[in-house]
């Protein structure tokens, strides 16, 4: 069941993986010269296993094994990746604005559903 302290591991974890990913994409824009969908989609597959570890072993302690935990985190991580880049799409070059601003709003997307999709299915027996 979720609690207080569950959430507070989750929050920890998202700055974490957030800082991970936002670093990033920022170093790779800036000093790599990669175009920012690419960049933001590099710092989302490296932000994925740090995220992983830290929730399966501390935010959740899940109760299942690996081998069905990360089939599960594979199919939450693939969908919230397709989130993650099509709003960058949508924002930086139909939109023209900022990727690091519609970088925010693409975290806060997908930190929703990371958090609904894993508390209800990819940690849960």
């Amino acid at each position: 069941m979720l609690n207080a302290g569950t959430l507070m591991r989750f929050a920890i974890v998202g700055v974490v993986t957030a800082l991970v990913h936002y670093g990033l994409l920022y170093a790779l824009v800036e000093w790599v010269d990669i175009q920012s969908t690419l960049a933001s989609s590099a710092g989302f597959v490296v932000a994925v296993a740090v995220n992983y570890l830290m929730h399966y072993s501390w935010t959740f302690s899940a109760p299942v094994p690996h081998g069905r935990a990360v089939w599960r985190y594979v199919v939450m991580v693939s969908l919230g990746f397709l989130i993650n880049g099509g709003v960058m799409q949508l924002g930086v070059f139909h939109l023209d604005i900022n990727y690091l601003m519609v970088q925010l709003v693409a975290f806060a997307l997908v930190i929703t559903w990371n958090f609904v999709v894993s508390s209800l299915w990819v940690f849960r027996a």
